[in-house]
């Protein structure tokens, strides 16, 4: 009988607790409303998908244009790299 009567008091405690929690998630959500984890989220101003990667595309292929001329002047001989002073330990 006495776990009886703890168990009925653990139980009303929850439930009052409970009860507190969804009085608080109610007023504390702007416009009264319960607050979910599937509410959707709008980003503003999206970018378009494709022109980003197509610029990607196109900076890709600047890049490997810079890198084959930079490849092509350091292979070529035409750069020369002298040594005025050694750095002292």
């Amino acid at each position: 009988m006495r776990s009886l009567r703890y168990l009925n008091s653990v139980l009303t405690i929850i439930a009052v607790l409970l009860t507190l929690n969804l009085y608080t998630m109610w007023t504390a959500s702007p416009g009264g409303e319960l607050l979910s984890a599937s509410q959707e989220a709008h980003a503003q101003g999206i970018p378009n998908a494709g022109a980003q990667r197509k610029q990607i595309i196109d900076e890709l292929a600047a890049l490997q244009v810079s890198v084959n001329d930079l490849k092509t002047t350091l292979t070529n001989g035409s750069v020369r790299v002298v040594v005025d002073s050694m750095p002292s330990e």
